[in-house]
């Protein structure tokens, strides 16, 4: 499988102040190395029937990924809202179903 570079893995966090307004960035988590896949006919369509929609998928080398990952930032810099984890055992991956965010929010400093 073609290696396509580094993504890296972000959680939504409040970084407000107690009884201040609400102010979310993202916090890295880790970065892996990813591969792109095609998304099937099948996984559009299931996605259509449940009112969703599916931007990429990805292949993460690593079945160890960080359960509080909800977001992830590809190299080019798009910002993806992760919808579904789904480890391949056999392979020691895991795939991540997409969906590009429309609002960007600010990443907290590395």
């Amino acid at each position: 499988m073609k290696d396509e570079g580094k993504l890296k893995l972000y959680d939504l966090i409040s970084t407000s102040a107690a009884g201040d307004a609400p102010v979310e960035k993202l916090e890295m988590l880790c970065e892996e190395f990813y591969a792109e896949k095609t998304v099937g006919y099948n996984r559009i369509y299931a996605a259509r029937g449940a009112n969703e929609q599916v931007d990429k998928v990805v292949r993460c080398f690593n079945t160890n990924l960080p359960y509080a990952a909800k977001y992830a930032v590809l190299e080019d810099g798009e910002q993806y809202q992760i919808t579904v984890k789904q480890m391949i055992v056999d392979e020691d991956c895991t795939d991540l179903t997409l969906v590009r965010v429309e609002d960007y929010y600010d990443v907290i400093s590395e």
